[in-house]
């Protein structure tokens, strides 16, 4: 029972804060400065990793769905990187690697604030620690992550591509795996991955932004709050995923 309360109270905790979040959202320039820095943060500073995972996974999706129809047909290829790309592992995996990546570090600097009393300095001075750390964060974090889900479909598909051009194990020419990516993938799935990456990037911050704040307890606590806010974001992204998946069952 205490185990569902402690979840019960985290999220509610969480939901508060992005209301404060989104309520505090403001474009005077102080506002836009800390937002375009946390936009470097996420955005510019993750595309390297990004292009790396997107790249390799294109590129096994590519090895293992050959194999598997080697006796069938390998023309669909395309249509299988392509969709598994576009509305599902593109965004998941960016959404982890927000997560683990950035939103790992957003616990543990708010977390430290928390902890050494600079939140509390913060509000002698009559600024809105909500306003001042955490709304940067999350607008940065919604508008990055469905720019880095259309960066990882394209990099992903080209990593396939790759492969289905200097493999010869697999008898499909590039020009046929673009065609018949293209016959099947359509606006609609590219839409919902656009989706996905939004709601995880939401998710991705504000989570770890909810753990930062209320953490307790010193190195230990902080420790604590950072391993938790990664959990919670992998498993909030997970829920989410299943849910919006059911949503658009059918409108694609």
């Amino acid at each position: 029972m205490s185990t569902v309360l402690e979840v019960l109270q985290r999220l509610g905790e969480a939901v508060l804060l992005f209301g404060r979040a989104v309520a505090a959202i403001r474009l005077r320039a102080r506002d836009r400065q800390r937002i375009a820095a946390q936009l470097a943060r996420v955005g510019s500073d993750t595309l390297p990793i990004a292009a790396l995972l997107a790249l390799f996974i294109g590129m096994v999706l590519v090895v293992q769905s050959a194999d598997q129809l080697r006796d069938i047909s390998q023309s669909v290829l395309g249509p299988i990187v392509g969709l598994a790309m576009t509305k599902e592992i593109g965004p998941v995996m960016m959404g982890f690697l927000l997560a683990g990546r950035v939103g790992s570090a957003m616990a543990a600097e708010l977390g430290a604030m928390a902890v050494y009393d600079e939140l509390a300095a913060l509000r002698t001075m009559d600024i809105d620690p909500v306003r001042f750390l955490v709304m940067p964060r999350l607008v940065a974090a919604t508008v990055t992550m469905p720019v880095l889900v259309l960066y990882a479909d394209f990099v992903g598909i080209a990593g396939g591509a790759l492969v289905v051009a200097i493999d010869p194990a697999i008898d499909l020419a590039v020009s046929e795996y673009f065609a018949r990516l293209l016959e099947w993938v359509h606006l609609g799935d590219i839409l919902v991955g656009l989706l996905k990456g939004t709601v995880f990037g939401m998710v991705a911050s504000i989570v770890p932004c909810a753990f930062g704040l209320a953490t307790r307890g010193g190195a230990e606590g902080i420790a604590s709050s950072t391993t938790a806010a990664v959990v919670w974001s992998f498993v909030l992204i997970l829920l989410f995923d299943l849910v919006i998946v059911r949503m658009t069952f059918g409108l694609t």
